[in-house]
């Protein structure tokens, strides 16, 4: 699964074909793990580019990204997560992704 971010449009998610669409909560707790990881600069998950361009091929089409924070998590459960710009841009980023993966559950049900 892969979940771009770019500043004032909603995160955009692909996935492999024939898998499901990931419920909300899920891809919440993907935003806060990747929120944390950005805060901290993690060497482990977080690389920084100041320039680069991503393409993601998938089954008929090719996707070019340039700018951003791209989210990549594999079926075994780690993710990763590249930004291209400043360490500023990302945290901005990742605090937005979250944001709008908390906007999309009704935090008022039990």
């Amino acid at each position: 699964m892969v979940i771009r971010i770019e500043e004032d449009r909603p995160p955009e998610i692909y996935l492999e074909e024939g898998l499901p669409r990931p419920d909300r909560h899920f891809l919440l707790g993907i935003a806060q793990s990747v929120l944390v990881a950005v805060e901290e600069m993690d060497p482990e998950s977080v690389e920084l580019m100041s320039t680069c361009t991503i393409k993601l091929y998938r089954a008929n089409e090719i996707n070019v990204f340039g700018s951003g924070l791209v989210i990549v998590r594999v079926s075994d459960g780690r993710f990763g997560a590249l930004i291209v710009g400043d360490s500023r841009l990302g945290l901005r980023l990742a605090r937005q992704g979250l944001r709008w993966f908390t906007g999309t559950i009704r935090l008022d049900i039990p």
